[in-house]
């Protein structure tokens, strides 16, 4: 299994680095657009859909609302993003008490819903960033931001975790693995700021963010394992092997990109 994450992971990493970094926005999006489809198809099996023909007519509609927002309401998505980013924070409350409850064959139209404002808004706010100044380096560093922080967790939890952080939602979570999220957040956060040339406040704001953003990409993580703990499965997809779906491996960004990106354009990096 380690295997064949390994051998997901890495190439799936450079591909996106390549991307990021080399190729121009408007290809960017040529690439997000798919991924929101198949996000679409996976959320549809998390909210209950049975029919195959309704989850591809949904990850249609979801795709094409998506590329709509960015090519038509271009003015108007810092308010999609805004909402999204209010929404995530209502959800870190919610899931304080959170009880999920196995409804495995229960269609759920709110959780279609949601999706509309969820994958749209971090497709939209990865495309704002990159086509800023700077700002394929700089959505980098929030994607890498999520991903060092999740092994953070992971090596911090499996050494030192005792205490349970969601035992309800997702058992394998503990406290002692955000800390370890937020230690190593830190030190990528001023290695980010040396490497950027940022002054004294803005590196404080650039750490505060990360922060924030860090125990977000937690709040992601866990309302994903809220859906699949309802829904009955282990995955949201087989696309990746030793991963799971798409949405498994960006569940966390779904949740910070909206946050990163209205922050990013009020502070101005």
């Amino acid at each position: 299994m380690l295997l064949h994450r390994v051998l997901t992971a890495v190439p799936l990493a450079l591909a996106v680095i390549w991307l990021i970094l080399y190729q121009p926005s408007s290809n960017l999006l040529y690439v997000l657009i798919p991924v929101s489809f198949v996000c679409g198809h996976e959320w549809a099996r998390l909210a209950g859909v049975q029919s195959a023909l309704f989850q591809l007519a949904y990850s249609v509609i979801l795709s094409v609302f998506s590329w709509f927002c960015v090519s038509y309401l271009f003015q108007y998505v810092y308010i999609l993003l805004l909402l999204a980013s209010l929404w995530w924070f209502g959800v870190l409350f919610f899931l304080k008490k959170a009880q999920p409850e196995l409804k495995q064959l229960l269609f759920s139209p709110a959780k279609l819903l949601v999706a509309f404002w969820i994958v749209p808004s971090s497709m939209i706010a990865m495309y704002v960033i990159h086509s800023m100044d700077r700002g394929a380096e700089w959505l980098l560093y929030s994607m890498m931001l999520v991903w060092i922080a999740d092994s953070g967790a992971y090596f911090s939890g499996k050494k030192f975790g005792r205490n349970k952080l969601a035992p309800k939602v997702s058992p394998g979570k503990t406290l002692e693995g955000l800390w370890g999220a937020l230690l190593a957040s830190s030190i990528y956060s001023a290695l980010a700021a040396y490497y950027f040339d940022l002054p004294a406040i803005k590196f404080l704001l650039l750490l505060g963010l990360s922060l924030m953003l860090t125990v977000m990409s937690v709040v992601g993580d866990l309302y994903e394992s809220f859906l699949k703990r309802e829904a009955g499965i282990k995955d949201s997809g087989r696309i990746l092997p030793g991963h799971g779906g798409i949405l498994d491996r960006i569940d966390s960004l779904t949740a910070t990109a909206p946050i990163y990106a209205l922050c990013y354009v009020i502070i101005g990096w």
